[in-house]
Parts: C-alpha cells; sequence; structure tokens
C-alpha cells in the first residue's frame, strides 16, 4: 500500500457577545488546567518556508488547524481549501475557505457545544478561540478549488476526502480525483490524508459502520484505491499518510489514549487527535520529499508523555510494510 494570530481581527465574528464569550472562556482556570499537560503550540513560525503545502479537505482537516500546527512545527508553508462536511465532489462543486475563516467557524461550533457542557467541552471552546485568534482570515470565501490549486506551485498537496466517503461513496470521489489529475500533476507529492474509523461509543453512524476495525480497514482500502486511480490519470508521486493506521495502532495499546484522541462527537479530532494527525503527515511529507533530515518537528516533546506516545505510534503507522505490493511512486 502507499505511505504516507496582537489579535487578529476577527471580522466574522458579527457579535460582541461571541468575543465577550471567548474572553470569558480564555480566562477560567479550568480550562487552563485542561490544558496545561496537553498544550499543542510550537511556537512561532520559522521565516521564510521554503516548502509549501496545501491542503483540500473538510472539518477533519480544519478543526484545531491542522494546517498552521504543522507549519508552526516544521516551517512548512501551509494553506487550504476546506468546508465543513464536504467531500471532494461538492469541494470541486462548491468550493471551501481558507484555514482562517474554517478556524473562526471551528471556534463558532466549539463555543455552542460549550454552553452547559462540562469541562472538556469548555476546554475544547478555549483552544478552538486560540486557533481563531492566531488565524488569518483575510482570504475570500467560497474560493474555487480548481483555482485554489492552480493559483500557485506548491510541492504538495494533501487531500482529504468526507470522512466515510471512500468506503460509501468511493466512485464519487475517484470521479473527482480524476477531474483534478491535470493540477494535482503539478504538485510534486500528492498525499492522501486517510482518517481514522468512528469511536463509535459516542456516534450515531450507520450500522454497517459501527465495527472499528472494518471501518478502519474499509477507509484504508479506499484511500489506496484513490491513489491508485490517480496513478492511473498520470500524477507520478503519491504518498498516503496512514493516519488511522496511528488511530488503531493507539487503540490496541491504550484505549483511554484512543478515546481522548477524538471531540465530543467521536467524530472530529480533539488537540491530541490533530497532533497525532500532524505527527503522521509530518512524517510522511518529509519522506516523499527524501528531506527528513531538513523537516524536522521543531517542539520539544517530554520523554513518558502521551505526546511522546502518540509521536511514537506515527511514527510506527509510517513504516514500509513488508507485504507491500505498490509503494510510493
Amino acid at each position: 500500500s502507499f505511505r504516507q494570530s496582537s489579535e487578529r481581527k476577527m471580522k466574522h465574528y458579527t457579535h460582541k457577545n461571541a468575543i465577550g464569550l471567548l474572553a470569558s472562556l480564555l480566562a477560567v482556570s479550568l480550562i487552563v488546567s485542561a490544558l496545561r499537560q496537553r498544550r499543542l503550540s510550537a511556537g512561532p513560525p520559522r521565516r521564510a518556508p521554503s516548502i509549501r503545502v496545501g491542503f483540500v479537505g473538510n472539518s477533519f482537516t480544519y478543526y484545531n488547524d491542522l494546517p498552521g500546527l504543522l507549519s508552526r512545527a516544521t516551517g512548512l508553508a501551509c494553506d487550504a481549501c476546506t468546508r465543513g462536511g464536504a467531500s471532494l465532489a461538492s469541494l470541486l462543486r462548491d468550493g471551501g475557505d481558507g484555514t482562517g475563516l474554517a478556524a473562526v467557524r471551528f471556534a463558532k461550533a466549539a463555543i455552542a457545544r460549550a454552553r452547559g457542557g462540562g469541562p472538556k467541552a469548555v476546554a475544547e471552546a478555549a483552544e478552538a478561540a486560540r486557533v481563531a485568534a492566531d488565524a488569518t482570515t483575510d482570504v475570500p470565501p467560497a474560493r474555487d478549488l480548481r483555482a485554489f490549486l492552480g493559483d500557485v506551485q506548491r510541492d504538495v498537496v494533501v487531500v482529504q476526502d468526507f470522512s466515510r466517503g471512500p468506503i460509501k461513496n468511493r466512485d464519487e470521489g475517484v470521479s473527482a480525483l480524476q477531474q483534478l489529475a491535470p493540477l494535482l500533476r503539478e504538485a510534486r507529492v500528492v498525499v492522501f490524508y486517510s482518517t481514522w474509523a468512528y469511536d463509535n461509543a459516542l456516534t450515531r453512524a450507520d450500522e454497517d459502520l459501527r465495527d472499528t476495525t472494518k471501518m478502519a480497514r474499509g477507509l484504508a482500502e479506499g484511500y489506496e484505491e484513490y491513489a491508485r486511480a490517480l496513478q492511473d490519470a498520470g500524477v507520478e508521486t503519491i504518498a498516503i499518510a496512514p493516519v488511522g493506521a496511528a488511530f488503531e495502532l493507539v487503540r490496541a495499546e491504550d484505549e483511554a489514549l484512543w478515546r481522548s484522541l477524538f471531540a465530543r462527537d467521536g467524530y472530529h479530532p480533539s488537540p491530541v487527535g490533530t497532533y497525532l494527525a500532524a505527527r503522521v503527515l509530518h512524517e510522511t511529507i518529509a519522506t516523499a520529499l527524501g528531506r527528513v533530515a531538513e523537516i524536522t518537528w521543531d517542539q520539544n516533546v517530554p520523554e513518558d508523555s502521551d505526546l511522546a506516545d502518540l509521536a511514537d505510534a506515527a511514527r510506527r503507522a509510517c513504516e514500509p510494510r513488508p507485504a507491500s505490493s505498490m509503494g510510493m511512486l
């Protein structure tokens, strides 16, 4: 198989009470305590990043600002075209927003969930507020996906479909990729962001998705088929970032840690879930570009911590499989 914002003006907060709620959330000591052990800030971005990475996806990408986390930790220059609930086909049809607008949208949703919620919901809202305050929102909304892919030369394009699309709507995903292939060929590497099976103790997923192992396998197989289709369409260098496989490694070894990877809905990633995804993407991108020694994760991770365990799971998920018949092209 294939491997692998002083605060900025938040123009899209139109009501003062929303800003006030953000400030209140950030002031609550409970939140500080909840986030202290799992703070994911990686410090300021490096100067003059030379490797450009574009993300195409939905809320699994913009929750907790995955592109921003990866950029701050590695120096990669990341931007995105995302929309909540989008599949590749609907992004192709309707377009998406940049990372800043998506982060603000995420913050609004998290604040709404925090009303009447417990410590975890409040902590999620505080993290969402921090991400939104750091985000750049001065990009046009509803960017056309073809224009996004064609407006600048990128080294890497990271592609993510709807969370169950590779299982339930695989033909639709293949068709969208075939239409995007002429633009994707312009990137040095196309990376498929292979996502995870749901935490079905929390979700209301369809009956045929409630077997976690089976869903994880189906997603992996779907992304492999996507990769083959893109290869057949003339894209030369493709890798799969096995984020779902990393989730499964964690589940097998520490179920409590695995459950901590999810937001309260059991679908979306928590901040640590996004951290794990970023670590897998880092490993995959650095390897695919042949720049492992140069593209490093510049964030101190305490030994014997959950984050260290997640970093190790990411590394192991990205190890080449001896039974691989296709590899990275």
